[in-house]
């Protein structure tokens, strides 16, 4: 559902999330505030079976379509649960069940674009190092990894997000940050180059400006100094080279015109906060509105 309504544009798929209430058989259920918890979801191999009348996998591919589209606050939650779709265990149709519930909250709800054009092609970036540690078998290299979370906005406006769990394991919460944050350059890097092309076939000027800069925004004090240093020191050779790539992307000076500047922001105004963790029902909210507009 598209509609305008001055500056501000809404997108909503109010069918699709009453379908999947309905699917669900939850059309009756209480409503809750958040989408997942603040405790992580786990395998659980030895819980109970889950067990329900509705098709676990069937469920999360609407959830999954939603999420990817005009839901991002439940993209983190979705993630958790989408792990588990070739076996899922009681626990993991409780933790679907509870999207449900937020869904019913908020069923009329999606993204709110209200484009500000002094803000250009931006990204936030956030990981939770870890964060399965004590919720997965301990002897599982799964345990150990930590999630990657990032969101680029284009005038301020989110045009694509990400939640996942990171490929390698890394030994620090700065060391995740930093393949986090390169996560998400293989992400803005292109964009950056389709909006420019884009730009100067169709003679938008507007884009035009607003790609002569774009700013990462991270909230590990850290990595910013990691993703800004000219160097790396000896400490960090065991980061893979297919973790540096977008150095001689980053501006070490104005007017160098490379383009792109790391910023540190503070974890409360840290878009990305959302795609890595369940948070508490305030700190969702204040977090979703400056995503959402809501």
């Amino acid at each position: 559902y598209f509609k305008q309504d001055g500056p501000t544009i809404k997108l909503t798929q109010k069918g699709l999330t009453d379908k999947v209430i309905a699917y669900t058989g939850m059309s009756n259920a209480s409503p809750q505030k958040t989408p997942a918890i603040q405790e992580p979801l786990g395998s659980d191999k030895n819980g109970l079976a889950f067990h329900e009348e509705w098709n676990f996998s069937a469920a999360v591919g609407m959830l999954l379509y939603l999420s990817s589209n005009t839901r991002p606050d439940i993209q983190f939650a979705v993630h958790q649960v989408a792990r588990f779709s070739h076996s899922p265990r009681k626990s993991h149709g409780q933790a679907l069940k509870r999207i449900i519930r937020y869904l019913i909250d908020t069923s009329d709800k999606g993204i709110l674009f209200t484009p500000n054009l002094s803000e250009g092609l931006n990204c936030y970036v956030d990981a939770d190092f870890a964060g399965l540690y004590g919720y997965e078998d301990d002897q599982d290299p799964v345990s150990v990894k930590s999630r990657t979370g990032f969101t680029l906005t284009l005038f301020g406006c989110p045009i694509i997000w990400q939640s996942k769990l990171q490929t390698d394991i890394t030994l620090s919460s700065t060391a995740s940050e930093y393949v986090a944050f390169s996560m998400a350059m293989r992400e803005l890097i292109p964009m950056r180059a389709l909006l420019q092309e884009i730009s100067s076939k169709l003679k938008l000027t507007v884009v035009a400006e607003s790609l002569v800069r774009s700013t990462v925004f991270e909230d590990n004090q850290g990595c910013c100094s990691l993703v800004n240093v000219p160097k790396m020191s000896t400490r960090n050779k065991y980061l893979s080279l297919k973790y540096h790539f977008f150095r001689s992307h980053i501006s070490r000076s104005p007017g160098d015109g490379k383009g792109i500047v790391a910023k540190y922001i503070r974890t409360t105004e840290q878009k990305a906060d959302i795609f890595t963790k369940g948070l508490p029902p305030e700190l969702f909210g204040k977090i979703r509105k400056l995503l959402m507009g809501w």
